[in-house]
């Protein structure tokens, strides 16, 4: 019989000292894309680490739990705050749209999260762009931070990361939604600014410009005035489904 050469103890120790190591990459190199360094980096590591991999599954599904709730939580006080003027059920109405699963699995791709994520074989290729797994993902990174980091540093990460880029919902008032976005993104309101109005009393007609910082972002013109800034209003939320860097150029 041949003779079976055990491993060397030091060859073993190289061994497992290079996949650590290896571990250690891929996270160091997650908490660079989300701008966060963990303490406790088992945490994100369980974040990231999808069921199909092998990984501690019922860790991430309560992750994934807990995240849900801070976010619900988190975003209802924002629009309290954010949105004095709106109805309950516009609050409800506008929260459900900014935490839904589309919106995560946008906020997850903006992140970075497909390439971070580990997945098994089936849940390959596809699952890096299925939108269930990105907000679920998203929602156990939030959990992580939370976990590990405390509520304040959660909130500064959904006003970087999710707050500022929430789709606009057409159920709602214009000029509160754009309020909500604008407040998230810079912490103060939008301005508008009557430009003009002309015509007899009975058909008179308004044209405002709405502005954050000094910077004009639409015009809108109504019966009212009123009704100008809510057309202004409208046209904002319209070019920031297109570009998102719209308000970035604001906050110099």
């Amino acid at each position: 019989m041949e003779r079976i050469l055990a491993v060397p103890r030091r060859t073993r120790r190289v061994r497992r000292q290079g996949k650590r190591r290896e571990k250690d990459s891929w996270i160091q190199e997650a908490e660079r894309k989300l701008g966060r360094r963990f303490r406790n980096r088992a945490l994100l590591r369980a974040a990231l680490t999808h069921p199909s991999a092998g990984g501690e599954g019922r860790t991430f599904e309560r992750l994934e739990f807990l995240g849900d709730a801070i976010l619900s939580h988190l975003v209802g006080l924002h629009l309290y705050k954010s949105c004095p003027d709106l109805s309950p059920g516009g609050l409800t109405r506008l929260r459900a749209n900014m935490v839904n699963r589309a919106m995560l699995a946008r906020a997850a791709k903006h992140l970075g999260l497909p390439t971070m994520l580990r997945l098994g074989k089936s849940e390959e290729p596809g699952g890096r762009q299925r939108p269930t797994l990105l907000a679920a993902a998203f929602e156990a990174v939030v959990a992580a931070l939370f976990l590990d980091r405390g509520l304040g540093s959660v909130t500064k990460f959904l006003e970087q990361h999710l707050l500022p880029w929430s789709s606009p919902d057409p159920s709602l008032d214009p000029k509160s939604e754009l309020q909500a976005i604008v407040q998230a993104a810079l912490k103060i309101p939008p301005r508008y600014r009557l430009l003009q109005h002309w015509g007899p009393p009975h058909a008179r007609r308004f044209e405002v410009e709405v502005e954050v910082r000094g910077q004009r972002l639409a015009r809108g013109k109504g019966g009212s005035r009123r009704e100008a800034e809510r057309v202004a209003a409208r046209r904002t939320l319209a070019s920031l489904r297109i570009n998102h860097n719209i308000l970035g150029s604001s906050s110099g």
